[in-house]
């Protein structure tokens, strides 16, 4: 019974897996421009003439946000949160996308013995090689976190380890130890990664907060997206300096994540400066009961794209996973009619599923082609896609 309490806790970290209150402690050529060109483009947010505490500038108005920072980049006291990095580097010749992901889930109402005010923890690091398209991954989970500070934000666990500033600018790194590698793949591989927003923080639903659904409760949500990145690649073959362009989401809330089977998510950006995050639930019979989205121009303006059909979204064909029993819609078509967005999302590759002993999903490098208007356009992006494989433990 033991076991099974630890892992129905652990997939409850995982099922959040979304991206979601609570008090606080405390593909294709990277953009087509290196990271310091990009930083000067998009800088040229509108001012508001100095917006009052609790409120942020979009299209020069101060709107209201329930997020809070520098405070709210810290842990909260809450059921579940997470903290989440993805990108596209380059050193020049080859290509990488990198995901790294670290949890924190309340589990005392299963297990009241556990250390550490009765939480549990998850680390996932990831690293795509885009060229020899290869996959490589580690994920494991811990009751005892190495570092656990909300002033400053140091969170370590495992592999994992954020120094978060609250203000978009963060050092981030993630290790693949040689014989943790999912897929047995060999070497040690890992990266030491410093981002700097190039853009205003990101509030979603407007304010800061996303509904999960009626019976599921609300999650704080916030992103930067568009982190100029540089540092060190590790692969088997050494070190490599590295640039390029990431993305970050935090989102915490005492949500109820097994209201749903799973859920489909997208960030995207586009090489003109716009980015694009969507998100859709499926309830336990496969139905779609939750679409949401956020619209981000080169300006760091927002538009939140809200309600059922406000895009559509069309998967072209399965890719049926090697390493489990599950079955991913794959190579999509995006429709956003209102925006007058028609997108091509297609898989790097198709073998980035990260087998899990919680909850198995699909973490992809994507690339994008499409119109906005009569506007072409083109970008890179990541796909996450749950609840399509059971995990390692039976659970789905």
């Amino acid at each position: 019974m033991k076991n099974q309490a630890i892992g129905c806790l652990l997939a409850c970290l995982l099922m959040a897996c979304l991206h979601p209150g609570c008090s606080s402690d405390g593909g294709g050529d990277v953009g087509n421009k290196d990271a310091s060109d990009l930083q000067t483009a998009l800088e040229t947010t509108v001012p508001c003439g100095g917006c009052e505490p609790g409120t942020y500038c979009n299209f020069d108005q101060c709107e209201p946000s329930s997020v809070s920072m520098p405070q709210d980049a810290a842990p909260h006291e809450c059921r579940i949160e997470w903290w989440y990095y993805t990108g596209h580097l380059t050193d020049g010749t080859g290509q990488w996308g990198f995901e790294i992901a670290l949890f924190e889930q309340r589990v005392s109402d299963l297990l009241p013995d556990i250390p550490n005010d009765g939480m549990g923890y998850m680390c996932h690091v990831a690293i795509l090689d885009e060229v020899a398209k290869d996959h490589v991954f580690t994920e494991n989970g811990s009751f005892e976190p190495k570092s656990w500070s909300s002033d400053p934000v140091d969170l370590q666990v495992l592999n994992c380890h954020l120094e978060i500033s609250g203000d978009g600018h963060d050092r981030i790194r993630g290790r693949i130890p040689v014989g943790e590698e999912g897929h047995d793949d060999p070497g040690d591989w890992g990266f030491d990664l410093q981002l700097d927003t190039t853009k205003p923080l990101i509030h979603h639903g407007g304010n800061g907060i996303i509904p999960m659904s009626e019976e599921g409760g609300d999650s704080w949500y916030y992103s930067y997206t568009r982190l100029a990145a540089q540092g060190t690649l590790t692969t088997p073959d050494g070190d490599r300096p590295v640039t390029g362009q990431a993305w970050m989401d935090h989102q915490w809330g005492e949500f109820d994540s097994s209201m749903f089977l799973g859920w489909d998510w997208w960030s995207m950006q586009f090489d003109d400066g716009w980015e694009i995050m969507l998100f859709q639930f499926r309830d336990w019979t496969g139905e779609l009961v939750t679409q949401a989205g956020t619209l981000v121009d080169p300006d760091g303006n927002i538009t939140a794209i809200e309600g059922m059909g406000a895009f559509q979204i069309t998967s072209l064909r399965e890719w049926k996973s090697p390493h489990s029993d599950g079955a991913y819609p794959l190579d999509w078509d995006i429709v956003i009619p209102e925006m007058d967005w028609k997108l091509e999302s297609r898989a790097l590759f198709d073998d980035q599923e990260v087998p899990n002993f919680v909850k198995t999903y699909w973490e992809g490098s994507v690339t994008i082609t499409g119109t906005r208007g009569d506007t072409p356009v083109t970008g890179v992006g990541f796909t996450e896609l749950t609840g399509y494989a059971e995990s390692t433990l039976g659970l789905i």
